[in-house]
């Protein structure tokens, strides 16, 4: 495959970006990539795939979704796109006053579940799904800072990021963190306060 790939390159079949899918396809590694390409293209490659790989592992991690205990079960909920955008349909119909709706969680049943676990729900989705955003854009302004091929090549997501970026990501987790809790804060008053308005007498 190696030999092939070289050979489309040379003819201009193919160009990095290919290389590049190929390598996301383990059909060469990188090693081969830059055998390919030549050493004078080593850096812009190895940084276009290490790119391509925190990119894919973070995709990765945030579908595989989050685990949250509701009462005295653990439930898993999976967080695809489409996932992310039930779970925020169910919240706007709390936000819009509703009290309960039912949802299928992760290999579950349908249930009803009460609007204070939506905004659960809802949170943990969220932080989750923030956490990992802004950690892997942190990892991709630290790639991009870096000059030396081999250096890059060490980069792998989940890593400690260094004290400056660290730093930076853990201001803005703050930030986020905060609004989404005043979020479910308000919300959980809103609840509190239609339950309690139910039970006035006119």
């Amino acid at each position: 495959m190696k030999k092939k790939l070289n050979n489309l390159y040379q003819s201009g079949a193919i160009d990095a970006a290919g290389l590049l899918n190929a390598v996301a396809k383990s059909w060469i590694s990188v090693e081969d990539m830059i055998e390919i390409v030549g050493e004078d293209n080593a850096l812009s490659v190895v940084m276009a795939a290490k790119l391509a790989e925190i990119s894919k592992v973070c995709n990765a991690v945030i579908v595989a979704g989050v685990d949250i205990t509701l009462g005295d079960e653990t439930v898993h909920f999976n967080l695809s796109i489409e996932d992310q955008s039930n779970i925020n349909n169910l919240f706007r119909v709390v936000e819009l006053g509703g009290t309960e709706y039912p949802y299928q969680a992760d290999g579950g049943v349908c249930r009803i579940y009460s609007a204070q676990e939506i905004a659960q729900i809802y949170l943990a989705a969220q932080t989750l799904i923030t956490t990992q955003t802004t950690y892997h854009n942190t990892l991709k302004a630290y790639v991009q800072s870096l000059s030396d091929a081999d250096d890059i090549k060490a980069v792998y997501y989940g890593m400690e990021l260094p004290d400056e970026y660290a730093q930076e990501m853990n201001s803005k987790l703050a930030v986020a963190q905060q609004q989404m809790q005043d979020i479910v804060a308000k919300l959980s008053a809103n609840v509190a306060d239609g339950a309690n308005g139910d039970g006035e007498t006119a």
